[in-house]
């Protein structure tokens, strides 16, 4: 069967990084066909992305610095022809519009964006994407419509189920409206087989789906197995005219079980997640696997199991949260490890037993995530910074997908806050950490608020910590220490004024120069013909 449906990236532009990252997560772009998504802050960094990517979709701010949204545009549409572009303005005049569509624009947004106008954008967009490839594809390969006629059915189910088409029957004439009037007649059962969080192999679930594929040839006939994202895809078992004729849902019900105990006896559930629905008809059926994608999404305590519909428990019963009153004095007091035992007492509880979901998890985080800040900032840490900048093992956006990645997300995070909050109430333990840091960076621009940002700390109490214990402030530590530096280097007429300069933090040859002299007494050049003699009066 022909391979006609390709993967999209998207290119985001905006110099307001938060205008990005609300872009980034306000859908999800997987199921809209985009596998990777590329952002730029400028127009150089994005035309050095379309440079080097194969970017398919461009959404662009209009307002940046240097070179504007429209001029990026232009100069990206006669280089990518192919490249499709979404303009992003806070200008509702005319004539932004006409310009941008001028310039060979797709359509235009304005901020700040709605979710539901970017989604409609998208999809639209994605759908003209996709059927100019299919058509071209048909064109270069000069097949015909009978032999295209499977790769066209799975289709027309892969954008039913994405809800690309609003209209199911919109594009009915394009093929024959009377065949598929009768597919959406027809009664099937729906599957969704997703990949499992932390599965990062791709290479896997399509090798998975190639054994989806067999499993379900030795108890079905008639079945498809459209793609929803990178990470998903359905199953749609047709029940056929001969199973019908003694009974549809009692017949129904049967293949059912004959599916579920061939996925039962392969162990396929090891290797991919496997909600099933119940029967229904092509009408329902984007209806139904909707229920069962919100189901595998909130689903963080049944793993590597079957789940069937008619068993799915009810997220809607109320969850109780543990109690935090003491959990601050936990973390404070340094039993971490005794707040990580209660924390897993109610996170595998029988009270809980498959009744927490992922916004239930969430909560639980963002409660922690106060905790920890408030702690760290009373210690002078600057917490926003240790909590979301550093390179964490654990991912805090996929630790809410599962019972375990939550776990793992607290155990490896409270670990972090105790190791850190240990050094800081050791005294020597900030000096020692400050000095290390500055002489193993001189030879690069140093001063307090770097040195602290390094450390997860306040400047202002950074400094203070420091000059209790070495009488000075850091700053005037990394100044001694640069001339320290090029005192000992001057004494080497093998290395010229200049690289001293550099290996020094200075980038600027005078302002190196102006510094020695006013700490030293007299310049670079003439301490080293003095061969390391200053001043008298000094």
């Amino acid at each position: 069967m022909l391979e006609w449906r390709s993967a999209m990236n998207l290119l985001i532009v905006d110099d307001e990084y938060l205008v990005v990252e609300e872009v980034v997560t306000v859908t999800d772009w997987g199921m809209l066909g985009i596998t990777e998504i590329y952002s730029a802050t400028n127009a150089v960094s994005a035309v050095r992305i379309l440079n080097e990517k194969k970017i398919d979709i461009m959404i662009c701010d209009i307002e940046m610095p240097q070179t504007d949204g429209l001029e990026l545009s232009k100069k990206a549409k006669e280089n990518f022809p192919d490249l499709e572009i979404v303009m992003l303005t806070s200008h509702a005049e005319f004539i932004y519009v006409r310009t941008a569509l001028r310039y060979g624009c797709y359509d235009y947004l304005l901020k700040p964006v709605m979710e539901d106008d970017i989604i409609k954008v998208m999809k639209n967009l994605v759908t003209k994407i996709e059927r100019e490839r299919h058509q071209a594809q048909l064109q270069e390969e000069g097949i015909v419509w009978n032999q295209l006629k499977p790769v066209w059915k799975e289709k027309y189910w892969e954008e039913m189920l994405r809800g690309l088409r609003d209209d199911p029957n919109r594009e009915c004439e394009e093929y024959e409206e009377k065949q598929w009037k009768e597919e959406q007649d027809r009664r099937l059962i729906p599957i969704l087989f997703y990949q499992y969080a932390n599965d990062k192999a791709e290479e896997d679930i399509k090798q998975t789906r190639k054994k989806v594929k067999e499993d379900l040839g030795t108890v079905a006939g008639d079945f498809l197995l459209p793609v929803l994202s990178q990470k998903e895809f359905a199953g749609l078992v047709f029940i056929s005219d001969e199973w019908l004729s003694s009974g549809t849902e009692r017949n129904g019900i049967i293949l059912k079980d004959a599916i579920l105990q061939q996925f039962k006896t392969e162990r396929l559930y090891e290797k991919i997640g496997i909600c099933i629905g119940e029967v229904c008809t092509g009408r329902e059926v984007q209806s139904m696997v909707d229920k069962l994608r919100q189901f595998a999404w909130n689903n963080v305590c049944s793993r590597r199991q079957i789940l069937d519909i008619i068993n799915m428990p009810k997220n809607s019963e109320a969850i109780g949260m543990p109690d935090m009153t003491l959990w601050k004095a936990y973390i404070d007091n340094g039993k971490t490890v005794e707040l990580q035992d209660i924390i897993r007492k109610w996170l595998w509880g029988k009270d809980n037993e498959a009744k927490l979901n992922r916004r239930a998890l969430q909560m639980l985080q963002y409660d922690l995530e106060q905790l920890f800040y408030s702690t760290l900032q009373e210690n002078g840490i600057q917490a926003h910074q240790f909590l979301y900048d550093r390179e964490n093992g654990c991912n805090r956006v996929t630790a809410i997908g599962s019972l375990e990645e939550m776990d793992a997300w607290i155990e490896e995070t409270m670990g972090a806050v105790s190791r850190i909050m240990q050094d800081v109430s050791n005294l020597s333990g900030i000096r020692e950490q400050t000095i290390y840091y500055i002489q193993t960076h001189l030879d690069e621009e140093l001063n307090r608020i770097k040195v602290a940002s390094a450390l997860y700390l306040n400047p202002d109490y950074l400094d203070r910590r420091f000059k209790k214990e070495m009488g000075c402030s850091v700053n005037r530590y990394i100044l001694r220490e640069q001339v320290n530096m090029a005192k000992g280097l001057l004494l080497n007429p093998k290395i010229s004024v200049c690289e001293i300069a550099s290996r020094c933090g200075y980038e600027n040859m005078s302002n190196f120069s102006a510094m020695f002299k006013r700490e030293v007494g007299i310049s670079p050049n003439e301490y080293r013909k003095n061969g390391g003699m200053e001043r008298p009066d000094l």
